[in-house]
């Protein structure tokens, strides 16, 4: 199992790879979540050991406590993620007044701002980082639905198509290394339940990462999804 995370990160860029070649008007989308995402694959930290140990190239999760498949990993995971609901129904985004470029600060630098101070707080607490990362991301994405109660459908069925995208690609991760989740992840020390032999817990992961994913973008950047024309796919 050399190299197992490079692996499955490498298998996270394929469905934002697909939605970046075939959506064009979505890949202004990938490009700022994953500028946005990037801070969070420091937080790699607060996962290993304890959550799990994979393989990392050079060591560097030991030397660093980041490793370069943590860079692929967050960036592909936002790609699809923050795309799906979009992707999936054929929709576009349109904007909601005028384009204000301090809002669009105020709003993102918050969003971030109480990401990172809930990180902090979670780990002070001495919360196992795993649990923490879901009521992070969708206590976050709650609080954006009741601002704007149009991403609370979306937000949801994101979610909900995030996560089987994700089982799909973890899928085929047990099915290239048979036993993988077992051996890898330390799922004794958590929940130790199983579906489709995947933990829950990154069932659990893959649902809140496409509920804030789908939500950010558009409240950051005061937006809200449409049908969209034959031509915006070009």
């Amino acid at each position: 199992m050399t190299y197992n995370f490079l692996i499955l990160s490498l298998f996270f860029l394929i469905p934002g790879a697909v939605i970046y070649i075939l959506r064009r008007d979505l890949r202004h989308v990938i490009h700022v979540m994953a500028l946005f995402s990037i801070p969070f694959a420091f937080t790699e930290r607060f996962f290993y050991p304890s959550y799990w140990e994979p393989v990392f190239l050079f060591d560097l999760a030991d030397k660093i406590g980041f490793g370069i498949e943590d860079l692929i990993f967050v960036a592909g995971l936002s790609a699809f993620t923050s795309t799906a609901y979009a992707f999936f129904f054929a929709l576009g985004y349109s904007a909601i007044g005028e384009l204000n470029l301090k809002t669009i600060l105020y709003r993102g630098s918050s969003v971030m701002g109480a990401a990172c101070l809930l990180i902090m707080i979670t780990a002070f607490l001495n919360i196992d980082m795993i649990y923490g990362s879901f009521g992070i991301m969708l206590g976050i994405g709650c609080f954006i639905a009741l601002l704007r109660k149009d991403l609370i459908i979306p937000g949801l069925t994101g979610g909900i198509l995030s996560t089987l995208v994700y089982s799909a690609l973890c899928l085929l991760l047990e099915f290239l290394l048979p036993g993988i989740f077992r051996v890898t992840w330390h799922t004794d020390r958590f929940l130790n339940v199983f579906i489709l032999g995947i933990p829950l817990e990154e069932l659990l992961y893959g649902f809140s990462s496409g509920v804030i994913a789908t939500v950010f973008y558009p409240y950051v950047f005061s937006k809200n999804f449409r049908r969209r024309c034959k031509s915006s796919a070009e």
